[in-house]
């Protein structure tokens, strides 16, 4: 990593991370004048967001869309014109095995019987004044939608699905950061006009990474960084770390240095590890994502597949195919993701087995091939019920050592945009009021 570094080193500080978090922090803390090293245990930068050429055709693991005005690129010029610019189209497979809009629509619940309605109002409305809050998902879910609602979307399914665990087994933070679509149309003021809205309001387009995958992007923000004097060292994990006085010495797989400031946005488990030895007692969740081709896919697919259905263990299907109008291939390819439980393991063959069991038994898909997999590893923060007392406890006593905690990873916390991500990085900075470093970038 770095020579062993003099007692007191002028301004250096550390950032843990190479992805989204990481390469924000960097770029904020070298205009304020540190003199910022970067480390990441992956060979490249992008932390989770990687891409794979598979039969010449570009696989992702991590989100490929941006909004239009998108922070990320603000890091380095030109980023905005390498991802070109698509309309999602995101659909869902419903309960009944039809596909429908994602997450879903006023229009399906005009399609029912006026009996099947007027159950569901009654329902709705006795979950407003009878469902207590207790800190579950399921709690305020139900008292929001009604349990009708909430199990006839699917919603109920997916959310199993997704965790592997019951709604009323996860925290209802859930409900306002995953599912804020939700949350947001489901408040008072705001559920009267979505039940009577008529159609299906256009979503604006949005930018996707190059079609040659990530590495355009991320290779442009760390050559920026390293003109500003920024220093990466890729292929490179954390070992140990403790606070000397008020120097950090920091172990890692290529040696030992001693820094002024450490920014951490790894995942939040992994550092308390570092620090104190022991697990802080935080789960993420590990997800399988299988690229697969298939000779055709059902038209009405969509680009964003979701699977609301109450059977198959995938969650997500995303069909670049659909997306990218190069390369030209005979066959549609798609990623397909699968949340792995905790404790358990990442068995591609038979996530592949059971997605085309699945999309066989529907007639959506039709020679349906595995091209390549990939495990990748704390994808979601597992928010069990009452692990709101755990989260700020951990962060509490790593925040005392003087370490700054950011990101998504770095503070244990479910940011769905790339925006988001680097909007709460600015924010901790901010808040830990690092002072400015004058001096020269180090080189």
């Amino acid at each position: 990593m770095l020579d062993p570094a003099p007692a007191e080193p002028p301004g250096v500080i550390l950032v843990l991370g190479g992805g989204i978090a990481g390469l924000a922090a960097a770029d904020r803390l070298s205009r304020a004048g540190w003199r910022v090293r970067v480390i990441e245990r992956a060979p490249r930068p992008g932390g989770m967001h990687q891409a794979y050429t598979i039969g010449g055709y570009t696989f992702d693991a991590g989100s490929i869309f941006y909004e239009e005005n998108a922070a990320l690129f603000d890091l380095a010029p030109g980023l905005r014109d390498m991802c070109p610019s698509v309309s999602r189209r995101q659909r869902r497979i419903a309960p009944d095995g039809s596909v429908r809009h994602y997450p879903f629509e006023s229009r399906e619940l005009r399609g029912q019987s006026a009996l099947a309605l007027v159950r569901m109002l009654i329902d709705l409305l006795w979950s407003r004044l009878a469902v207590p809050r207790d800190g579950t998902l399921d709690a305020i879910a139900r008292k929001r939608l009604g349990r009708r609602l909430f199990e006839q979307t699917g919603l109920a399914a997916y959310i199993t699905r997704f965790h592997h665990v019951s709604p009323r087994e996860i925290d209802e933070t859930f409900f306002f950061h995953r599912m804020a679509f939700v949350a947001r149309a489901s408040r008072l003021r705001n559920l009267i006009p979505f039940l009577l809205r008529t159609r299906t309001r256009p979503r604006p387009s949005l930018r996707v990474r190059p079609h040659e995958g990530f590495a355009p992007l991320f290779n442009s923000i760390v050559k920026r960084l390293a003109a500003q004097g920024v220093a990466f060292r890729f292929g490179e994990e954390l070992l140990s770390l403790q606070r000397e006085s008020r120097l950090f010495l920091v172990r890692t797989t290529s040696g030992i240095c001693r820094v002024e400031a450490v920014v951490s946005t790894i995942p939040l488990d992994s550092l308390h590890r570092a620090l104190f030895g022991t697990s802080s007692g935080l789960v993420s969740l590990d997800m399988t994502t299988l690229f697969l081709s298939a000779a055709s896919l059902d038209s009405g697919l969509g680009n964003v597949l979701y699977n609301f259905h109450g059977s198959g263990e995938w969650k997500r299907a995303t069909i670049y195919s659909r997306i990218y109008a190069t390369p030209q291939t005979d066959r549609e390819f798609l990623a397909v993701e699968t949340t792995i439980p905790p404790g358990g393991h990442h068995d591609p063959q038979r996530a592949f087995e059971a997605f085309r069991a699945h999309m066989d038994s529907l007639g959506l898909a039709s020679d349906l091939r595995l091209e390549g997999n990939v495990r990748v590893e704390n994808c979601y923060p597992l928010y069990r019920h009452g692990s709101s007392g755990t989260i700020a406890r951990v962060i509490e006593r790593i925040s005392r050592t003087g370490i700054v905690l950011a990101g998504r990873q770095g503070r244990f916390e479910y940011l769905p945009t790339s925006s988001g991500v680097i909007r709460r990085v600015v924010e901790e900075l901010d808040a830990a009021a690092l002072p400015a470093f004058q001096s020269s970038p180090a080189t």
